[in-house]
């Protein structure tokens, strides 16, 4: 808000008593008698009050009339002269120092204005700041709440990730031992199946062996004389049966060892097994052999063989 500036009644009052005193009015007597006002509206005011003053009358000194006249031709002249540039400078003096004075006036009250703004903008600055402040101190505590919240999380990420780790242990476990019942399961069947056809083997081996036998029997009278006249090549063919022998006996222990392992694969998948169910697995031990002593008479019977071993 603008101030109150002084008025044309205190500056013509405070300058007549200047005069008074035998002193010339001044705009810097004038503000200090009056102890404020501006410079500009003290010289716009003292302007107004100088136009309603009369001008001094001047006494002349007595001099002699010849001189006087000359003299005062040649004042005349010059004082005409100064007098016109004078009046040419004051008037341009005058001019500016008026258009000053407004321009200074305008000038005070923007200042006044804008003092007016300023002290708003300082309230209105403080306010802002408190209320940043506050804002700063809310923010901090937020941040603090936030850093606590994502410690919070982590934790709780953690014991997440622990537990699907747990969770996936147990799901691979709870698969490998599934995947382990249905292959003892599986293997069980196939023993299973293995005593079933190794027992119908094993019956049909036993009638091909008690048939075969017979007939080796009648056949052995009936090759004996045969055996007699070929016992010079019996010897190339004796190294042949060896080998062949070994041959049978390393496939037999082969077999054997098999057996082994299904017996042991299936002691650990099913430990409740019957007595019958390991002797059909020995059954088909015996049965494989069979099988190999029926190829032996076979090829024997062929000619393959020597007589006699």
């Amino acid at each position: 808000m603008a101030r109150t500036g002084i008025t044309y009644e205190q500056v013509a009052t405070v300058a007549d008593a200047l005069v008074g005193q035998g002193e010339k009015p001044s705009i810097q007597r004038i503000r200090e008698q009056l102890g404020t006002g501006s410079p500009n509206t003290i010289h716009r005011h003292l302007k107004a009050w100088r136009a309603t003053q009369a001008p001094a009358e001047r006494r002349a000194a007595r001099l002699p009339d010849e001189l006087t006249a000359a003299l005062a031709e040649e004042l005349e002249r010059q004082a005409a002269a100064a007098r016109a540039e004078a009046e040419e400078n004051a008037l341009e003096a005058q001019h500016t120092a008026d258009e000053l004075a407004a321009t200074g006036e305008q000038l005070e009250e923007q200042v006044e204005e804008l003092s007016g703004r300023v002290e708003a903008l300082e309230s209105e600055r403080d306010r802002v700041t408190g209320e940043r402040d506050e804002a700063r101190s809310a923010l901090a505590e937020f941040r603090e709440r936030v850093r606590e919240l994502e410690a919070q999380r982590d934790d709780a990420r953690q014991q997440l990730a622990e537990a699907r780790n747990r969770v996936t242990t147990l799901e691979e476990q709870r698969d490998e031992e599934r995947e382990a019942r249905i292959a003892a399961q599986r293997e069980a069947k196939q023993v299973d199946q293995a005593r079933i056809e190794a027992e119908r083997a094993l019956a049909v081996a036993e009638t091909r062996t008690e048939a075969a036998q017979q007939q080796a029997e009648e056949r052995a009278n009936a090759l004996q004389e045969e055996r007699q006249a070929r016992q010079q090549d019996a010897q190339g063919h004796r190294q042949a049966l060896v080998e062949q022998r070994d041959e049978y006996r390393e496939r037999l222990a082969a077999l054997e060892k098999q057996l082994q392992d299904a017996q042991q694969r299936a002691q650990e998948a099913e430990k409740g097994r019957t007595k019958a169910e390991v002797q059909g697995e020995a059954l088909a031990a015996r049965m494989e052999a069979l099988e190999s002593r029926q190829r032996h008479d076979r090829e024997e019977d062929q000619g393959q063989l020597p007589l006699g071993e």
